[in-house]
């Protein structure tokens, strides 16, 4: 009885963990809507990139894929868990290597969060939560490998 009582307490954590990595992710991709918007389109109309917009589609797509599969408990439950692990990955490293050219150009680390305008503050410190969750999704997510891909949530 306990150990089940003990599974069913690590799947409930598994699936918050999940949902919280979704929606701190996804927040970062929606953030970039008012972004474009407010820096470019209604000051200048200019039109997004067609490059920049199928980059940011197919990253997105990365991460719903890794994601649903890790999350839903498939049969490609190993692959979800490989993508989205090298997703977080490629997503601390852009945002750090961000950070560490500022750095090393002498601004201060988190300079953005300087900004007096309220919508760039909002999306640069949600690409700031996006850095620092990463780095504890990852190491979550490496910790708990075991666990995410064994003994998985199951859908209700």
């Amino acid at each position: 009885m306990q150990a089940m009582q003990y599974a069913e307490a690590q799947s409930t954590g598994q699936r918050t963990f999940l949902w919280v990595v979704f929606g701190v992710v996804i927040a970062n991709y929606l953030a970039q809507i008012p972004y474009y918007l407010h820096l470019y389109y209604f000051p200048h109309h200019v039109p997004p990139s067609l490059s920049g917009s199928l980059l940011l589609g197919a990253t997105l797509v990365w991460f719903l894929a890794g994601w649903l599969l890790l999350a839903r408990g498939e049969r490609l439950l190993r692959a979800g868990y490989w993508l989205l692990l090298s997703f977080l990955l490629v997503e601390v490293v852009f945002y750090a290597r961000n950070m560490l050219t500022q750095v090393t150009h002498g601004y201060p680390p988190f300079m953005h969060l300087q900004a007096r305008d309220p919508v760039l503050w909002v999306v640069f410190a949600i690409g700031y939560l996006n850095m620092i969750c990463g780095v504890y999704f990852l190491c979550h997510l490496v910790r708990y490998s075991s666990s995410l891909v064994a003994s998985h949530p199951q859908r209700r």
